[in-house]
Order: structure tokens, then sequence, then C-alpha cells
């Protein structure tokens, strides 16, 4: 999620602050799924679009992803960092699974494809733009393709290959999604060749920026705190 890209006195402010606004879509995201499967109450907050808001979150953070692997000498150290933290979330989300008894499992998660996406990056990045494009292109129709597809085990469900009972409430596999992040590293490639914001001006501290900013951490955080707000706010108002 968040990462350095330059020198922190030098980072690219727009990232930030788009990563910021796809953090908070993602809270909301977060939000309406523990409104409706922990605590049983129906949401249509926009009228039939959460499931949008949550794609254009995750979408987003992937091809933020894709950008930033162009600034950073440290894709497969923070990949593996990042990875590493999301096999640590499936542990902790499946043991709550096992207590509470709800679908809280993350099998293979945002966390989890961006940081094999990280990785990733490291070896596409290298390669010339219209090569990185027909591998963007060749992923999203393998994911396609994918879709029609059923097996008998779920072992390859990172792919987006599965079983017709595979669940993982948070699950975003390497294909199609790949395909987003590549397109990032092209869009990096063409608009940040200079490795500096395309604006004139700076819009100076903010909250959103310091969401996106530090949504690595917050990412982590951010739960907990949503489950007990609304746990509030569900006693208070009898929801």
């Amino acid at each position: 999620m968040s990462d350095t890209l330059t020198q922190k006195k030098n980072r690219i402010w727009e990232i930030d602050f788009l990563r910021g606004i796809a953090f908070i879509c993602m809270v909301y995201d977060h939000a309406v799924y523990d409104l409706n499967y922990m605590f049983g109450v129906r949401t249509n907050f926009f009228w039939g679009y959460d499931d949008i808001i949550g794609d254009f979150s995750a979408i987003t953070f992937m091809i933020l992803c894709g950008i930033s692997a162009n600034f950073s000498k440290s894709n497969l150290k923070r990949g593996l960092i990042v990875f590493a933290s999301a096999l640590l979330l499936t542990a902790g989300t499946a043991l709550a699974d096992g207590l509470l008894k709800t679908r809280l499992i993350i099998v293979f998660g945002i966390l989890h494809f961006l940081g094999l996406a990280m990785i990733i990056s490291h070896f596409v990045k290298r390669l010339p733009i219209w090569v990185t494009a027909s591998i963007a292109v060749t992923a999203w129709f393998i994911g396609q393709f994918f879709l029609t597809v059923r097996l008998d085990t779920n072992i390859f469900c990172i792919f987006g290959l599965y079983s017709r009972n595979f669940y993982s409430s948070d699950y975003y596999p390497l294909f199609p999604y790949l395909a987003f992040v590549f397109l990032g590293i092209i869009i990096g490639k063409l608009i940040y060749k200079e490795k500096k914001s395309i604006f004139p001006f700076e819009i100076g501290p903010n909250p959103i920026s310091f969401f996106g900013k530090h949504s690595f951490i917050l990412y982590f955080i951010h739960q907990p705190i949503v489950f007990a707000v609304l746990f509030v706010i569900v006693k208070i108002f009898d929801l």
C-alpha cells in the first residue's frame, strides 16, 4: 500500500492523496460488510453501489502499486514484507472465523495480492512498455477465462481458480487483477518519467494524504476501530 516513492522530502503528493481516497473507500466498504455480516444490519447507503466503491478502492490501490513500482528499488523486499503480513492476516481471520462462527476469513485478499504484485513488478517494470501492455491484456483475458472454470480444489485460488465451495471475505486473485498493476507501471513510465509530481503546486499536509502515506499500518488497525464504532452505534440506535 503505502511506500516511499522517492526521498521522503520529495514524495509525489498526488499518489499519497489518491491512495488516501482509496483507503477511505476501503474503510467504508469494510464498514458495510461488518454491518451486513457481523451485525445483521442490511445496508444500501449508496443505492446499490457499495460493491462498486469497494472495487474502486482495490483497483486504485493496484494501479498505484504499479505506478509506485517505477520509483522503488526495493519492490522485492517490500513485497515480501506485505505478503508475510497478509499471511498473518489470514491466520488471524481464520482464528476469528472459528471463534465467532462468521465469514471473516481472508484467504487471498488485497494485501496478499499487492504483496505478490510488488514482487512481480520488480521484474515487469524493466520490460518495454509494449511488452508490459501485452502481458496486461493477456492477464486480463486469462482471468476472464478462469471465471468460467471450476476445479475440485482451492490450491490454485491465488490465480483465480477455485472450487464451488471456496470462500474468502476479501478476494483479488492474480488473474485478472495483475492487469491493473501492469497498467500502473505503464502510466508511471509515461507520466512520471522525471519521478516528480505532474502538478505545479502542492496541497500541503491533509488527512487524506496522511491516510495514503500510512495506509499499510492503518490497514491493520482500522478494522478493530470500525468494528468498535459500529458496535456502539448499533447498540445506541438499536439497529
